[in-house]
């Protein structure tokens, strides 16, 4: 069949890892894959195998607003849709759903969108009113409406979407995210940057630098764990609140333990080196970095807000979950995983093989461009 994936672009996001592998494993069982990217730039571009073929949606730079981006590759998308034919369209993030959505609207095409992200957006963040929520629920309603088939990534999302429409909730599937355990093992063999360690152990963190993420509290955490123990903080992201985490960590009196870093195509090598993984988030879908650093065998401290986290560590089984709101209860539970008590995420990454979900995603492919 033909196979359009639509991403927003290549960045070095849980969400564009996870579409370039499901791209990949249907291109690997025959099927003909296009990489549609609204905008195709970001660290793991450079990273898409040759099987795949890429289509630039994009007519304007990376500094452009997300609604902009969407807005100018509507057309292209659509343009895109109605020429080439694909038997199935599938968005990968949640961002680009109503763009996939209304742009194969009438199209000889089925679609699979991938909710990958909490409805709610429950939160100390400004994204948590009720007119914020009633929005979200009524954008995530129209997705369910217009999509053929919904992907989820938790049974938590799924409870969320049967709570927002049962009817529209037939339609979804769980398919929890997955990590490539061998590629992640051998890849984190790599030598990690030079800089990065020495004596004092690294607590490391990484996602987009945006409320949802929760670093505020993290940085919080980390000044109380430092009157304790000494260690330094890792950062690996971009966003809009770097200036403002910057600024945090200069008010706190921890500037000189905290770096900022920029997403690398690599990230393996530094968190199996890392002390401790801490996923502080508000909210989350599955979070694949949470997949990764257990499949390094790295200790975590994980938010029981944090989507399926505490499904993914067996409710403490296999790492600590802490109230995200709760900057002391994070100091502790990272001064624990740096110390002889920590809880080691043993072999857990096994149940959560990519290879199931790929399997997964090629079945319900198999299944809706065959109507």
């Amino acid at each position: 069949m033909k196979i359009a994936v639509f991403v927003e672009d290549f960045g070095a996001t849980g969400v564009v890892r996870n579409a370039m592998a499901i791209a990949t494993r249907l291109a690997d069982i025959g099927h003909q894959v296009t990489l549609l990217a609204a905008r195709p730039k970001g660290v793991l571009r450079e990273t898409i195998p040759a099987s795949l073929t890429i289509v630039n949606l994009g007519s304007v730079g990376s500094t452009a607003e997300r609604k902009q981006v969407m807005r100018r590759a509507f057309r292209r998308f659509r343009t895109f849709v109605a020429s080439e034919k694909p038997d199935v369209v599938f968005s990968a993030g949640n961002h680009g759903h109503l763009l996939v959505l209304a742009g194969s609207r009438f199209l000889p095409c089925r679609t699979i969108v991938r909710i990958s992200n909490d409805l709610d957006h429950r939160g100390n963040t400004g994204d948590v009113g009720p007119w914020a929520r009633w929005k979200r629920r009524l954008k995530f309603r129209t997705i369910l409406r217009l999509a053929d088939r919904v992907v989820l990534v938790s049974a938590k999302l799924l409870e969320q979407v049967t709570a927002l429409d049962p009817q529209l909730a037939r339609k979804a599937v769980v398919i929890p995210n997955g990590v490539d355990i061998e590629a992640v093992q051998a890849s984190a063999q790599e030598a990690a940057p030079t800089d990065l360690f020495g004596e004092m152990p690294v607590v490391l963190a990484m996602g987009r630098l945006v409320p949802q993420k929760n670093f505020a509290t993290l940085l919080e955490a980390v000044a109380i764990a430092r009157r304790s123990q000494d260690l330094r903080l890792l950062l690996i992201g971009t966003g809009p609140l770097k200036t403002e985490l910057m600024s945090s960590a200069e008010r706190l009196g921890i500037d000189d333990a905290v770096r900022f870093m920029d997403p690398v195509t690599n990230p393996f090598p530094i968190i199996k080196r890392s002390a401790a993984l801490v996923l502080p988030s508000w909210w989350e879908g599955s979070s694949n970095v949470l997949l990764e650093a257990i499949a390094c065998g790295t200790p975590v401290v994980a938010s029981r807000t944090a989507g399926s986290a505490a499904e993914i560590l067996d409710n403490g089984r296999y790492g600590l979950l802490v109230d995200p709101g709760d900057a002391e209860q994070m100091a502790a539970a990272i001064l624990r995983q740096l110390g002889p008590e920590a809880v080691l995420p043993g072999d857990r990454a096994r149940q959560y093989d990519r290879r199931i979900a790929l399997e997964a995603y090629a079945e319900l492919v198999a299944e809706v461009g065959s109507r």
